[in-house]
């Protein structure tokens, strides 16, 4: 048995001709050009997908061999999962040539075998360089082809760097040095994955809320930060696929609350981990949340425009408004732009960074005794300190006044949403009643404060208007936001006088 480790790129630009001057400054042991066709089986109901567990045939150079990958693990973009290889005579999968260790208790091997069946192909053309590194040799391999499952195609543009011997360290320094010539973004699905949706067998990526993590009150603050991070970055990168596979604002929405979660988990832990945290990625995750900023102001247009403006239905300046409405959202950014961002240099750093972090457990580096006992210690006291000083925030912030006006409440949407985050965070530590019964006025006046801030482009095409609909649109938005606001106002005074779960 072998565990492959590896990091995966998807390619958005043919690179074919600037990889091997880039890969010049490298000690190049070994370099060909292979014409790999694999052919993926599995039985009619999946077995070994619900195992966990991928079976191809390769057939390179004429020789066939057959692999069997099992579960394993993935964080950003390095992948590692143990596989098994056997040489092959004929184009049939054989389950008996494999230890019978790597299967589950009480399988049937025969009716596996019997049951299995094509499912997909791939077919691609791989540019391969074995590269050494110091003390390590890394596979570097360029693939070009195209996913087939019957009528249906889908293009393989990936470059893989796999580690053939060394440190997995080596992996990470040539990636950094490849994600800067920009065009790249870390992979989270495999070649199988893509195959298996390809022919309808396992579903497209679905949109998804953050949900919390089971933590529990005896684990240590350490393992809470990797389980937390761990979701923020799967999180993230389900909703980059996501985007990809069928752009909309909604999946950007999630993929923006995935990064605001793992800055939220860095500032909370910041203090028990090692100064080795690089701050550079407080810089870049602030930068990408800038990036996206834009889409509160996209969901607002949406919601306004939606059904053929069926919001405004009751303006007779309705027509008018959809309008200028419809001239703001040509001004946000188009797909184009948001695929650059997706696969610029910056971007696919921090992520890598990240991954890297994760994987060395790098926060461990350099650390005091004080550091190590803070680290070690119950995640549920470090939980009540955390969202004891968030409360303490909140109530002397502007949402702890006598009262508020629109421009007030809109000025704490981002604190409240944080305030949240903290608390989802830590939500599985503490009994639905109590936990529930606080949280929902407060997930309720966020959305009082989101909906008083879609009136916000309204206000601001006002003066766009004729007199006559200006004075019709000033009326309504000032009842809408009277309305708004005496029903926030309630809300806000019954939630403050909460006794907080925690306590």
């Amino acid at each position: 048995m072998d565990t492959e480790i590896e990091i995966k790129f998807l390619v958005s630009r043919d690179i074919t001709d600037s990889l091997p001057e880039l890969l010049q400054s490298y000690q190049i042991l070994q370099h060909d050009q292979q014409h790999l066709a694999n052919t993926y089986f599995d039985t009619a109901d999946l077995a070994l997908r619900r195992m966990k567990a991928g079976l191809r045939i390769r057939s390179r150079n004429g020789r066939l061999e057959q692999t069997i990958k099992l579960a394993g693990s993935q964080v950003g973009g390095l992948h590692q999962r143990p596989e098994y290889n056997v040489a092959l005579e004929v184009h049939n999968p054989d389950l008996s040539r494999f230890p019978a260790r790597l299967w589950p208790a009480g399988t049937d091997i025969d009716s596996l075998q019997q049951g299995l069946q094509p499912l997909f192909c791939t077919d691609f053309v791989r540019h391969r360089w074995l590269l050494a590194l110091d003390d390590a040799e890394i596979e570097l391999a360029l693939d070009s082809g195209e996913v087939q499952a019957g009528e249906r195609r889908e293009p393989i543009r990936e470059l893989e760097l796999e580690l053939v011997r060394g440190d997995a360290s080596a992996l990470f320094e040539l990636a950094e040095t490849l994600v800067k010539q920009g065009g790249l973004r870390l992979g989270a699905v495999s070649k199988a994955q893509r195959g298996y949706r390809l022919a309808g067998l396992s579903p497209m990526p679905r949109l998804r809320a953050l949900e919390p993590v089971a933590l529990e009150p005896g684990e240590s603050c350490e393992q809470a930060m990797i389980s937390l991070l761990h979701l923020a970055l799967s999180h993230w990168q389900h909703h980059e696929e996501g985007w990809l596979a069928g752009p909309g604002t909604d999946w950007l929405v999630q993929l923006r609350e995935g990064v605001s979660l793992v800055h939220q988990i860095l500032l909370m832990f910041g203090e028990r981990v090692s100064h080795r945290v690089n701050s550079g990625w407080i810089d870049d995750l602030l930068w990408l949340q800038q990036q996206l900023s834009w889409l509160d102001r996209a969901q607002m247009l949406a919601h306004l425009t939606a059904d053929r403006g069926h919001y405004l239905r009751r303006l007779d300046c309705q027509k008018a408004l959809l309008r200028e409405l419809a001239q703001l959202q040509e001004r946000l950014p188009g797909e184009q732009a948001l695929h650059e961002l997706l696969h610029s240099p910056r971007y696919g750093r921090l992520v890598l960074g990240l991954t890297h972090w994760l994987y060395r457990q790098d926060w461990r580096a350099g650390l005091g005794r004080e550091q190590q006992a803070l680290l070690a210690a119950p995640v549920a006291d470090l939980a009540r300190e955390l969202l004891e000083d968030s409360w303490h925030t909140l109530r002397h912030s502007a949402l702890g006044e006598a009262r508020l006006d629109g421009e007030q409440y809109i000025q704490q949407k981002g604190k409240l949403r944080r305030n949240l985050m903290v608390g989802l965070c830590f939500s599985a530590l503490y009994p639905d009643a109590g936990l529930v019964g606080f949280r929902m006025p407060w997930l309720d006046i966020l959305r009082g404060i989101e909906d008083l801030d879609m009136l916000s482009p309204l206000a601001d095409i006002g003066d766009r208007l004729e007199p006559e609909e200006r004075e019709e649109l000033a009326q309504w938005l000032a009842r809408k936001q009277d309305f708004l606001l005496e029903a926030l106002e309630q809300s806000r005074l019954q939630a403050l006088q909460l006794e907080p779960y925690w306590r």
